[in-house]
């Protein structure tokens, strides 16, 4: 079988999705990079429960060139971050309850809060809405995909991406660890903000050590 890590890792990665709860049913997909090519999870396949021979190899268009089911319903937008992200190694989209609500009020995860997400991840933005599977989830995209990690999608779920399978997975963690944490306080009392000099310090250390740069 080709990429047998690969696949063990969509397996593997597809198993914690569901044990969280991120992607009941057959919701979600995943897909990795795989030399000029894209690993994905099959159309309908329960990603708590897939084995290694699920997911199918395609190409940069979309073509299937390894496996016997149909590609994700979402192949569009994997395709879409690959070609306009090459640092990208791999995807992983799902529904997490809390970070879904937000995406289905309209309301965007503020920049200014934790820290360790401004660190991790940066800003969060919340893209247009646009029928699942369809050309338009990729062109809500467009204006966020560069410089971005993780996207909330209106009124769908979560696209989180990376250089491979684990950390586009663990930003997924860390975007509904947030929404559930913002979701408490909210409900707590008052927001304390970062104020701006703060959020614009840590910002500066999320971008040198994105580019490697010792502190």
């Amino acid at each position: 079988m080709k990429n047998d890590e690969q696949r063990n890792l969509i397996v593997e990665f597809g198993r914690r999705l569901y044990q969280n709860g991120f992607v009941p049913g057959t919701d979600g997909n995943l897909s990795v990079r795989v030399d000029d090519n894209i690993l994905i999870t099959p159309s309908g396949a329960a990603k708590g429960y897939m084995t290694p021979a699920d997911p199918v190899l395609i190409d940069p268009d979309g073509n299937l060139l390894d496996g016997h089911k149909k590609p994700s319903s979402e192949t569009l937008m994997h395709l879409y971050v690959y070609k306009n992200r090459p640092d990208i190694g791999a995807c992983c989209h799902a529904h997490p309850p809390y970070a879904t609500a937000f995406s289905i009020i309209g309301r965007p995860l503020p920049s200014d809060v934790l820290p360790e997400v401004i660190l991790s991840l940066g800003d969060i933005p919340l893209t247009e809405y646009a029928p699942p599977g369809t050309e338009a989830v990729p062109a809500s995209l467009e204006k966020f995909i560069d410089g971005h990690a993780a996207f909330i999608l209106r009124n769908h779920g979560v696209l989180t991406i990376g250089t491979d399978m684990e950390e586009a997975y663990n930003r997924m963690e860390t975007v509904e660890h947030f929404a559930k944490i913002f979701y408490i306080a909210q409900g707590a009392g008052d927001i304390n903000h970062l104020d701006k000099s703060e959020t614009e310090r840590l910002r500066k250390i999320a971008e040198a050590l994105k580019q490697g740069k010792k502190l």
